[in-house]
């Protein structure tokens, strides 16, 4: 395992109220929508600028995978649907419906992605590289 940089920090958003969003989505799309449930994602904020010059926005997971806003402003979302997890949806988020299901517990992006061999060190590297560091006031 890597020795994980420090300084790279984002904001955790709440799983809970965000699969109630994704699930009144799915009512509006589908007759009988299995409904989903999400865990917690941390917001990053990237180096990299929108066309508006602002930071681009990404949602991790604690694996490190993650999901950078598009051109049109929103983050595909993916959604665990049904028992276990076991099929994959997905859901159109605006980046400031997402903001405002951020919490006040901010992370370590070394300290919220889990510790399970060089894939998951290689991911949390990724995203540290998209990022500039947080200086603290």
């Amino acid at each position: 395992m890597h020795q994980r940089k420090r300084g790279y920090v984002g904001t955790v958003i709440d799983g809970k109220k965000l699969a109630e969003l994704a699930n009144d989505i799915y009512k509006l799309q589908y007759h009988d929508p299995v409904l989903c449930t999400m865990d917690d994602y941390l917001l990053l904020e990237l180096t990299e600028t929108d066309a508006f010059g602002d930071p681009k926005i990404a949602l991790i997971c604690n694996e490190g995978v993650g999901w950078i806003q598009d051109e049109y402003g929103t983050i595909e979302v993916p959604t665990n649907v049904g028992s276990m997890g076991r099929m994959q949806g997905r859901v159109h988020i605006g980046i400031d419906v997402i903001k405002s299901h951020m919490t006040d517990t901010t992370k370590e992006v070394a300290d919220y992605i889990r510790t399970f061999g060089g894939r998951l060190d290689d991911n949390c590297a990724l995203w540290q590289s998209k990022m500039g560091i947080k200086q603290d006031a």
